[in-house]
């Protein structure tokens, strides 16, 4: 009998993943509203074709600050290196040792952040994904790294375990010239969510009270609050001059040169964890957790496009840098890179295929 079983469970599990694959190379193309669908000279990779693995979903995916690559980790433990312009993996790697929460590059794309549930920030090349430094935290469950300034300043957003095994408010904590040090310049708040502007360096912090709050992490100038919301800040993005945060299913659009509300659209009512702004900040990307991504006009709120490559769940989303490639994560494994330009397939990477 446990023979029987035994085979029964290898059986189940080949299935899942055949259907995994299958799902995968079923793509439906962008359909523009009140237009005809469009049509793609999407590539699937080929190492897609030849994986029967377990499916992991995209947990985190984020672009080389020139653009040209990406890193994606899969689950808790798979990390993976990919070129935008297609084809095979640079690197990849499972980290047995410790389960990993969060992934950054630091300004010059030569080093790659890996954020831990178990008090440490690993440096590791992007090109090898060998380990080569552990900064030891006092934030034991690292949810978000930003990179500051250069290779030696990192901000970390995460929880801080006291002595009962509980956890205090979420915190952000600067790991700058060898030293941790506790921001005494932002209020002492319970934060989740949090972005860097790529130009300046202010960071914004979005409290599970609802309010956003912009700093510089090195200077001793004090924060300011620009926006009070009633309801907790679940992700914050900036292009620009434009500030856009979302809470309870709505998006706010901030003006952070006078920290006004410029609008507010209610999308839905559910979490929307993920949401970019396109470079000339007219339209921004969404995902409210379903098979799609939504392309709205920032002015209206008006939907222009549904982006949708797989019948799978939605699980990240994030805009290059240049503005030019728009990466969807799935909960099925698998990055579809978008051209923002017109809105076609360039590739899917089977980035959690393992």
């Amino acid at each position: 009998m446990p023979a029987i079983i035994s085979i029964a469970k290898s059986a189940c599990v080949l299935l899942t993943a055949a259907a995994a694959v299958f799902s995968a190379s079923r793509m439906d193309y962008p359909t523009a509203i009140a237009t005809a669908n469009s049509t793609s000279s999407a590539t699937l990779n080929t190492e897609l074709q030849k994986s029967f693995g377990l499916a992991l979903k995209i947990s985190q995916i984020r672009f080389s600050p020139d653009s040209k690559n990406l890193a994606v980790l899969a689950g808790d433990r798979f990390i993976s290196t990919w070129p935008v312009a297609g084809g095979n993996p640079t690197a990849s790697i499972l980290i047995a040792s410790m389960p990993l929460t969060c992934i950054e590059w630091d300004p010059t794309g030569s080093q790659l952040y890996l954020g831990t549930s178990k008090s440490q920030i690993l440096l590791c090349n992007p090109v090898t994904l060998d380990i080569q430094f552990r900064i030891h935290s006092d934030i034991e469950i690292i949810q978000q790294i930003q990179s500051v300034s250069g290779q030696e300043s990192i901000l970390s957003l995460g929880n801080l375990a006291n002595s009962n095994g509980k956890f205090s408010k979420t915190l952000p904590q600067l790991w700058h010239d060898d030293i941790h040090s506790r921001p005494q310049n932002v209020p002492n708040l319970h934060y989740i969510s949090m972005s860097k502007h790529a130009e300046t360096g202010v960071v914004a912090l979005g409290a599970s009270t609802g309010e956003i709050v912009l700093f510089n992490p090195l200077s001793n100038s004090e924060s300011t609050v620009i926006a009070k919301i009633n309801s907790p800040i679940d992700a914050l993005n900036w292009s620009g001059k434009t500030l856009i945060a979302t809470s309870e299913g709505a998006v706010h659009i901030i003006d952070s040169s006078n920290n006004q509300i410029v609008k507010t659209i209610q999308i839905s009512n559910k979490l929307i964890r993920h949401v970019g702004i396109s470079k000339d900040e007219k339209t921004f990307f969404l995902s409210t957790g379903s098979n799609a991504v939504q392309v709205r006009d920032i002015n209206s709120g008006d939907l222009i496009y549904k982006l949708a490559s797989t019948d799978s769940m939605i699980s990240s989303i994030v805009l290059s840098p240049d503005g030019k490639t728009l990466a969807v994560g799935t909960c099925q494994g698998h990055v579809t890179l978008w051209d923002t330009r017109d809105f076609q397939i360039k590739s899917i990477i089977p980035a959690g295929i393992n």
